[in-house]
């Protein structure tokens, strides 16, 4: 469920060409907080907000498919390289995205009127996203959506394809097994965003990687011998003469 989670995350909060901040409301399980997404180019930061400012930071390269893990309260970071985006969705095969289908009902959800889609796989999880057709500005946000869709791990059933919805995911909510995840947009506004953002603080030191284990040399005791002395057997020889027929 945690890829589920990310990719959802970052999918609902698909931004324009410009800098754009979002902010969500997410309710899961083990987690009831707002997450703050920070979108430059091709580069997403997704701070994570329950109980501590910026617990924990998430930053997202879709070019090169790389992430970075900040942890706020150690000064620490991972890295952990990944596939670059790519280019299309895989079509015809068993890992396509699935798709969102209308259900033809309505709902209020705060300022917005919004259509409801469902979309399941074949692994039991089911969603449902609430689609605002007036939200502003929807027109340029669109192009991310499909931007979005070929990020690494989108390309599988696991995250559905969102890009030819007809409006922005207001809200969006998750199930599978006994789990569910619910996002709720809380706002999004465009603000110049310093490219220092995406990247590793100065203070920060990167967590120490475990060191290779080293192969054990396990070393068998020679033979107890009995008495005081021992004797070593004499070296032997075996000669063989073969005898040739005469003719």
């Amino acid at each position: 469920m945690k890829r589920i989670f990310i990719s959802f995350a970052l999918v609902c909060a698909a931004g324009a060409q410009a800098d754009l901040v979002t902010q969500q409301q997410i309710v899961t399980p083990n987690y009831n907080g707002v997450a703050a997404i920070k979108i430059k180019g091709t580069k997403i930061r997704m701070d994570m907000y329950a109980g501590q400012p910026q617990a924990l930071s998430t930053i997202t390269d879709l070019n090169t498919g790389e992430i970075i893990n900040l942890l706020h309260s150690q000064k620490l970071y991972l890295k952990s390289p990944g596939p670059p985006r790519k280019q299309a969705r895989p079509t015809g095969t068993a890992t396509q995205a699935p798709v969102p289908r209308p259900t033809g009902k309505t709902q209020k959800v705060g300022n917005y009127d919004t259509e409801l889609y469902t979309w399941s796989n074949s692994r039991g999880i089911t969603g449902t996203v609430w689609v605002a057709k007036n939200y502003p500005d929807y027109a340029r946000i669109r192009a991310d959506y499909a931007m979005l869709d070929k990020t690494p791990g989108a390309d599988t059933d696991m995250t559905p394809a969102l890009s030819a919805l007809p409006g922005m995911v207001v809200r969006s909510q998750v199930t599978g097994g006994s789990q569910t995840i619910t996002l709720a947009l809380i706002s999004a506004k465009e603000e110049p965003l310093d490219a220092s953002v995406f990247g590793v603080p100065r203070d920060y030191k990167e967590v120490p990687k475990p060191k290779p284990l080293k192969p054990v040399v396990t070393q068998t005791a020679p033979p107890k011998v009995s008495g005081s002395s021992t004797t070593k057997a004499p070296a032997t020889s075996t000669t063989t003469t073969q005898k040739l027929p005469s003719w």
